[in-house]
């Protein structure tokens, strides 16, 4: 929903779907790259030529694609005329997105909360 969302945003030059954008990609890379192993074993069975774990067949085009929306976000912004309170925005942004996906994990997936928890 946050990428939509984003890209609709984007298309019409707004500054929130760029931080949408950003903030959504940040944070799938986080939990998928830090928090989890998921974007590590993709590589792994990438570079071993090991398909048999389907699941991980997308990790890899996952993990390119969220970093080309979050650097492309960013870059889009970039073009962008700056104002003080787009800090903020990209702080609002940020936070909305790790509580949209909090809540969808709490309320479809409860086991991947766990990853939220200190190491």
């Amino acid at each position: 929903m946050p990428y939509i969302v984003a890209a609709i945003l984007i298309l019409r030059q707004h500054k929130v779907g760029y931080a949408l954008g950003f903030a959504g990609g940040a944070f799938w890379l986080y939990t998928a790259g830090f928090r989890t192993t998921f974007i590590r074993n993709g590589f792994e069975r990438l570079f071993a030529n090991d398909w048999s774990r389907s699941d991980l067949l997308i990790a890899v085009p996952a993990a390119l694609a969220t970093g080309g929306l979050a650097l492309f976000s960013i870059a889009g912004y970039a073009r962008q005329p700056k104002r003080a309170r787009d800090a903020i925005v990209f702080v609002v942004a940020l936070v909305l997105v790790v509580a949209f996906f909090i809540g969808i994990y709490a309320a479809f997936a409860p086991r991947f909360l766990g990853m939220f928890r200190s190491r």
